[in-house]
């Protein structure tokens, strides 16, 4: 069996099992097997019931896992043939294997609305990474077109539209998860108006439950209307193309899963239309994905250095990578806290915030715009490059800034702006310019990193408590190893740019072993949830086993000191390696608090 035939068989198997997932919430089977992974001890217990339903969806989900495991033997044969698919598949791989923990989470805690919320959300990811592999396995279309022709927003808007379905998406899991769905009443005279107790029916009812299905409603309208616009566009551009199908197959799945989101509540959320109404949700995420990606292979072949717009320039200096750790930091920090979390007031915050980042990161690269010309790796950025004007780059920063944390002062609260605003005169105003005096900058810019979810803590409860401390203890450890190594695998760009970095001024070995050093600190600082603030056994020992992993991999590092190559390469694995460490981290930390 060939890899093409394996990815497809991955996808369609997918595609059921979401599915079947749905209908085993819909028909309240969650829990019809109380273990894992086992159903009452046994692997074929009697089928029948919600042990048919809910037994029969793991069963499909280790075959999944098994196609997924022949999708990476079966890349090893196309390293160099099709090297995205050899490199990407093993992370194919690694979210099976997550969200088969998460689905024992899920039936161990008695379905946490966070991790089946969560659940979904790394579901979808996993069926999009399937469609890229089988994207980047099949035959491409001749189609050929000049670059007279092409929209230079489309992909821009495609983007966009596909952000949104994706959040429109986690929030209908959010909802139904969390007992939202029948909130605003049930039957078709509430499929448009929500029938609040206090106003009757209404756009925007008293509780909160009622007020997050309305935003799921509303955001349908919105999101389709602006996705149909983009698939539109997309039609036009394809004239000629096989390829279009996907965006006539878009507008009728859109308005389908529309439909059925009404049938859906008309019905009194019966298992069959809900479970469509999720069947075509993931259909349409796919498409857009699917559009993505072919809009993607035009550019790369009409722009071979990269096509750039003010939208995309304007993007690109948010470091939309550092925008989005620091978002996943807060709301970290907002779901450890004890406290009830307001669901406006967070997504109000976290927008706020992104914007705070945003802005400070415009700023930077403004401030270093001579010294990213001196790197390979940043000189053709907006900047540098002189694809946007110094003016147009600090006004961008300047404006978001400016509207970002006197909102948070005034909707959020003033601790949360204050820790904003010292975040950012710290990362502009004391590490920047200390990159190019010292070593030592490492350690200042480790504070600001180490502030949002200090800032996500503060979000719901306006105070600093000692797990807030220790969240910020976590981050800041885990800073210092990951850039250290960073320092490493980039020290020529660094000496080109007179940044210093240890590596360039010290030793490479000293740099190693400060990496092991750093790691030994941050996997201690790990127990302290657990020392302090009573986190939970199933917390310690995750932490114990990732940090086991993580530590004895930086001490590999030692061992590569009389090569420096092979030095780089450590270096850049241990990267990767931290950037998967802190989520899965923060995620034993949520979801066994």
């Amino acid at each position: 069996m060939s890899y093409r035939i394996t990815v497809t068989l991955a996808l369609l198997a997918t595609f059921c099992l979401l599915l079947l997932g749905g209908y085993v919430h819909n028909t309240e089977s969650s829990l019809a097997c109380p273990d894992w992974p086992l159903c009452y001890g046994q692997v074929f217990p009697k089928m029948e019931g919600g042990i048919l339903i809910e037994h029969s969806h793991r069963l499909l989900a280790s075959f999944v896992g098994f196609l997924t495991i022949l999708m990476v033997v079966f890349s090893r044969k196309l390293k160099t043939s099709n090297h995205n698919v050899y490199t990407y598949s093993p992370l194919a791989l690694l979210f099976v294997i997550v969200q088969g923990i998460l689905g024992g989470i899920t039936v161990i805690y008695k379905l946490p609305t966070i991790v089946s919320t969560t659940h979904l959300a790394l579901s979808m990811i996993f069926f999009l990474t399937l469609i890229y592999l089988h994207h980047n396995n099949e035959e491409r279309d001749a189609f050929e077109n000049g670059k007279q022709d092409y929209p230079v927003y489309l992909r821009s808007f495609v983007f966009i539209s596909l952000g949104l379905f994706y959040f429109q998406m986690i929030l209908g899991a959010f909802m139904r998860h969390s007992g939202a769905g029948a909130s605003c009443g049930l039957s078709y005279d509430n499929a448009v108006l929500c029938l609040d107790l206090v106003k009757g029916p209404t756009f925007w009812p008293t509780e909160i439950a009622a007020k997050v299905h309305m935003v799921h409603r509303v955001m349908a309208v919105v999101v389709g209307v602006f996705t149909i616009f983009s698939s539109v566009q997309v039609f036009k551009y394809l004239k000629g193309s096989s390829k279009r199908v996907y965006p006539i197959l878009y507008v009728i799945v859109v308005l389908i899963q529309i439909a059925l989101g009404v049938v859906t509540v008309g019905t009194n959320i019966r298992p069959v239309p809900t479970m469509l109404h999720l069947g075509f949700a993931a259909l349409g995420l796919g498409l857009l994905f699917k559009m993505e990606l072919l809009l993607r292979d035009i550019e790369r072949k009409l722009y071979p250095n990269g096509l750039n717009n003010l939208l995309t320039d304007l993007f690109e200096l948010t470091k939309p990578n550092l925008s989005l750790m620091v978002i996943v930091s807060c709301f970290v920090g907002m779901m450890i806290h004890p406290g009830q979390i307001d669901f406006f007031n967070a997504i109000l915050a976290l927008i706020l915030i992104f914007f705070v980042v945003a802005g400070s990161c415009a700023l930077n690269c403004y401030i270093e715009k001579d010294v990213d010309k001196l790197m390979d790796r940043t000189k053709t950025r907006a900047l540098p490059s002189g694809r946007i004007t110094p003016k147009t780059a600090l006004m961008f920063g300047l404006v978001l800034l400016g509207l970002s944390i006197p909102l948070l002062a005034a909707k959020i609260n003033f601790m949360t702006a204050f820790l904003a605003l010292l975040a950012s005169l710290l990362y502009l105003f004391v590490y920047t310019p200390l990159k190019q005096k010292s070593e030592k900058a490492v350690y200042v810019g480790a504070i600001p990193g180490a502030i949002p979810p200090v800032m996500g803590w503060t979000t719901v409860g306006g105070d600093i408590a000692p797990m807030a401390y220790i969240l910020f203890a976590i981050l800041f450890f885990w800073q210092l190893p990951h850039f250290l190594a960073i320092s490493i695998y980039h020290a020529d760009d660094y000496r080109s740019a007179n940044i210093k970095v240890y590596p360039n001024l010290k030793t490479i070995l000293s740099t190693e072993v400060l990496i092991f050093i750093m790691t030994l600190v941050l996997v201690l600082a790990t127990f302290l949830p657990w020392y302090i603030s009573s986190a939970s056994t199933p917390y310690i020992r995750a932490a114990v086993f990732l940090g086991a992993a993580f530590l004895g991999y930086a001490a590999l590092g030692l061992l590569k000191r009389k090569n420096f190559s092979l030095a780089k390469k450590w270096a850049r694995n241990y990267f990767i390696g931290s950037i998967i460490y802190l989520p899965l981290l923060f995620a034993a930390l949520m979801f066994f608090k």
